[in-house]
């Protein structure tokens, strides 16, 4: 039986485009009383993108095949097939110049050789949209252009060359597990190598070596030798093994000079390595590597050139080192020695792999602007002692790369004595992080905080000046990998994400996705929430099992999980019951940027329900918890306070907290808003906005808003989370509360009070039970804006036993006043100094300092002994607030600030009091809903 193939490449053509994205910007205003800067008008949700269209059907057999191929049969097991193949001579190679035709698909057949090597040159033209695959059963199909030869493979964005196996064209490959079912691309060159064959000087003309796989003869002495043009090309599911000894590598680089163009590649599940560069000069750009069994990017024999704008990702089961770096593994000071510039890579090996850069044999290398996360083994390691003398005299470095993995810093495993943690930590802008990529690859707040290193003087590769493999203004819809990659970027998905339940629902377009059941949920496989559906918290729904408070002694059988948000993500409660709890460790990831927050809202502000009244509406869902465990004094048991078994339940059956393990890491929150929410679960519950429960330092928090929750804005009971950039605006109750001995930081806070509702600003508890209790509550709090109005309470109420210390701080428009101290532990901790206050300005809330007969002579006692703070309301005559909304005016601009860097290196370094500096400073803006009245 002969089959054509159109049908089944038809089939295998769009997968190799189908890729589509999906954004998704919530902005809201409700009313005139509520707005976010710079947007008006109601809740709305932007619809998705739709996906580029199909690529163009190739019919492999044409009416007749182009000049060089032959029409021939190839069987398939009992069928066979018709192709043109691509003609050689008995030599294996293709003696004349070749110009292929994109409308055919073609097949190679065995090794074939573009030109002789020593002999005849010629030219293989493969113009975009052309496919050619290995037609083989055994894999034995590669190519190979020649010394003096070229390849020249202008493909494009829209209609990229693909190279792959015969059952990618029959639809018969698993694009997680297929491999090695074909050979894969050679180019050999004429540049310098160090690995010569002969006893010979490396660089010079007779050092040459042969290429693995029999594919000939690689490296000279031309520098800038030219093997030609590889643009949008795919290389999928090869790697065959050809022997002992022997498999190619997706793409082998060996001894290919500068003049080659070389960008837009891709390597798809190569049975060896991705990309493997044998000495050589040449450059590459915008390079994926997924899925490929060993290393992804590899360098040996004296490479000099440079990699710009990387990408790898592993898949389950399959990948070594991101990158394996090599010199020479038979004489480590070879030279030309392995030089080259790696800058704007991501690595992602999703906890599969086994080290993201290994650093060895003598190489050199400027590494930087890179994000290496989830390889299980290490993020960096460096072997060899001339690899370490390279690393100690400054001739291999890293720079601005930001690591996530389990182990970040391999050191010690050499026999020689190395600190590779020192060498990270030294190198200009490294950071050890957790992650906030978006969509798996684009930076977030975490990698855009990472400054750039200077590539100005290097002509190899463009000067940037972000880290990661795609820039800031980047997406899935629109970067330099959307369209012509394959299996990399998150397509439009079809159905909702795994761990949600589809509904029939829709909102502008977009599929509303349910989380929960309605009842107690629990979820105990990782869920990834993406933007281009809107998700419904249905009940009380819990990320993972309990492990318990004994970081290194978890609960047996206790199932972590973790929650990934994208960022433009809208979740929504439809009912009071409704909320989400983060269990101790397990994590979640917002990761909402200031275009598209992460938002947590009502049903009645999504669909803007008839009656919503966003200025005064509250309690219309639960809320955010997350439980961790770190440290807490209030044990449910008779524990010491700070043990692993001192822990607590929470409110609103959220579940117990706190623990041993200060550095406990409970995910992140970026951008991210919480609106409408803190439902009365019963008489002693109301659920706060967001509630930081034993939740630790490791844990990532910087720009947050809770908006009108019915009770506390966000509240801290006990542990050591630190936190940036928060918004609180229109709670009902306490915006800012702590108690049962939180220790953390928080740095820019703007509190705004609403004219019907809101207590204290600040309400501030050691532990209400026991005052003494351990560990004491002794946050550090600097660059507070709160804004109160008539008919609220108290600026900062600080009472039972904490200690703190407040600094850099605006009181404005308290009706009872703007500080106010109660008990007599808390007075303790003010004579003691433990409870402190600097550079705070109280004005415009009729009484400065609240006299209500206890501990009255300790809170004038403190506030006189801080240096800086200024009772408005005491000057003659009585000073009024010049704030501009939040921007300080004369009068705040007059108080001398503290620097807080010097209290704690968390802390950035500021001049002035106050949330925000001066009409420039707009971090609140934009992703906020700010009460307007």
């Amino acid at each position: 039986m002969t089959h054509s193939l159109s049908h089944n490449l038809t089939k295998s053509a769009r997968n190799i485009l189908l890729l589509s994205a999906a954004s998704l910007v919530l902005a809201a205003c409700g009313g005139g009383t509520v707005a976010t800067p710079g947007n008006s008008g109601p809740v709305t949700i932007s619809p998705p993108v739709s996906p580029p269209p199909a690529a163009t059907v190739i019919d492999l057999v044409p009416v007749a095949c182009s000049t060089g191929t032959t029409l021939t049969t190839i069987t398939v097991g009992d069928s066979e097939i018709e192709a043109c193949a691509i003609d050689k001579d008995a030599n294996g190679a293709i003696t004349a110049d070749l110009t292929l035709d994109p409308n055919i698909g073609y097949a190679l057949v065995g090794p074939t050789f573009v030109g002789v090597d020593g002999g005849v040159n010629a030219t293989l033209t493969i113009p975009a949209g052309t496919t050619i695959f290995g037609a083989s059963d055994d894999g034995d199909d590669y190519l190979v252009i020649t010394r003096g030869s070229k390849i020249e493979a202008n493909g494009t964005a829209a209609n990229p060359i693909i190279m792959t196996a015969r059952a990618d064209i029959l639809g018969d490959v698993d694009p997680i597990n297929s491999r090695g079912l074909w050979g894969g691309l050679v180019l050999n060159g004429f540049a310098p190598i160090n690995a010569c064959d002969t006893a010979v000087a490396g660089g010079s003309a007779n050092c040459e070596k042969t290429g693995e796989g029999a594919s000939g003869k690689f490296g000279g002495n031309i520098s800038n030798d030219d093997s030609g043009t590889l643009s949008y090309v795919q290389v999928r599911y090869a790697g065959n093994q050809l022997n002992n000894n022997d498999e190619l590598n997706g793409i082998a680089f060996q001894g290919v000079g500068s003049e080659t163009q070389c960008d837009h590649i891709q390597v798809h599940n190569n049975a060896d390595d991705g990309v493997e560069f044998f000495g050589g000069t040449v450059s590459c750009s915008y390079m994926v590597l997924t899925g490929n069994a060993d290393d992804s990017l590899d360098w040996t024999d004296g490479w000099t050139g440079s990699a710009q704008f990387v990408v790898v990702q592993h898949t389950d089961g399959a990948g070594d080192q991101g990158i394996e770096a090599d010199n020479n593994g038979d004489n480590n000071t070879l030279t030309p020695r392995s030089n080259p510039t790696i800058a704007n890579f991501t690595f992602d090996s999703q906890n599969n792999g086994d080290i993201g850069i290994l650093l060895r044999e003598g190489t050199d290398a400027r590494i930087c602007n890179g994000v290496i996360t989830g390889f299980t083994d290490g993020g960096l390691d460096i072997d060899n002692s001339e690899t370490l003398n390279n690393a100690t005299s400054g001739t291999l470095t890293v720079e601005s790369v930001a690591l996530d993995n389990p182990t970040n810093i391999i050191s010690g495993d050499s026999d020689e004595t190395f600190d590779a943690q020192a060498f990270f930590d030294n190198g200009a802008n490294n950071a050890e992080v957790t992650n906030s990529l978006q969509d798996g690859f684009f930076p977030g707040p975490v990698e855009l905080a990472v400054d750039a290193c200077d590539l100005s003087n290097d002509p190899r590769v463009l000067n940037v000046d972000y880290i990661g493999a795609f820039g800031p203004s980047e997406s899935l819809a629109n970067s330099w990998a959307t369209g012509w990659t394959f299996n990399l970027l998150p397509e439009v998905a079809a159905s909702c994400p795994i761990g949600t339940t589809e509904t029939t629902e829709v909102v502008n377009g977009k599929t509303i996705c349910e989380l929960g059941t309605g009842a107690s949920t629990t979820l105990t496989e990782d869920v990834r929430l993406t933007n281009n559906f809107v998700y419904r918290i249905s009940g009380a729904v819990f990320v993972g099992e309990d492990a318990g408070g004994d970081i290194d002694n978890p609960v047996a059988g206790a199932t972590s999980a973790t929650l990934r948000i994208d960022s433009g993500t809208t979740l929504y409660g439809t009912e009071g019951e409704d909320y989400l709890v983060i269990r101790r460790g397990s994590q979640i990831r917002s990761n909402g940027t200031a275009l598209a927050p992460v938002i947590f809202t009502s049903e009645e502000d999504v669909f803007q329900t008839a009656g919503f009244d966003a200025a005064n509406d509250r309690a219309q869902w639960g809320g955010l918890v997350i439980n961790g465990r770190a440290p807490i004094n209030a044990c449910d048991t008779a524990v010491a306070g700070g043990s692993a078994s001192c822990e607590k339940s929470g409110e609103g059956a959220s579940g117990k907290f706190g623990g041993n393990a200060p550095e406990d890491n409970s995910g992140n929150l970026y951008y991210t808003r919480v609106s409408y929410a803190g439902n009365q679960l019963n008489n002693n519950d109301e659920l706060n906005g967001i509630a930081f429960q034993g939740v630790g330092s490791g844990t990532e928090v910087d720009y947050i808003q809770v908006h009108n929750n019915a009770d506390d804005g966000i509240e801290f009971f006990g542990g050591t989370v630190n936190v940036k950039h928060v918004v609180l605006t229109g709670n009902a109750d306490d915006s800012l509360d702590w108690t049962d001995g939180w220790t953390g930081k928080a740095q820019y806070v703007i509190v705004q009070h609403a004219s019907n509702a809101g207590d204290q600003a600040i309400e501030a508890d050691n532990n209400g039970d026991n005052n003494t209790l351990t560990p004491r509550s002794n946050p550090t709090l600097s660059n507070l804006t709160l804004v109160g109005t008539s008919g609220t309470d108290i600026g900062i109420l600080v009472r039972e036993g904490t200690a703190a210390s407040i600094v850099n701080t605006i009181i404005t428009g308290f009706n009872d006043g703007g500080l106010d101290i109660d008990q007599s532990e808390t007075a303790v901790q003010a004579v003691s100094g433990n409870l402190n206050f600097n550079s705070l300005y109280i004005v415009d809330t009729g009484s400065s300092l609240v006299s209500d007969g206890d501990s009255d002579a300790e809170l004038v006692a403190a506030f006189a002994a801080g240096n800086n703070n200024v009772d408005g309301e005491a000057q003659t005559p009585a000073q009024d607030s010049t704030l501009n909304g939040f921007v300080p005016g004369t009068n705040e601009l007059a108080v001398t600030s503290v620097d807080p860097s010097t209290l704690d290196p968390f802390f950035d370094s500021v001049n002035y009091i106050g949330a925000v500096e001066n009409a420039n400073d707009t971090w609140y803006q934009g992703w906020t809903l700010l009460v307007t009245e």
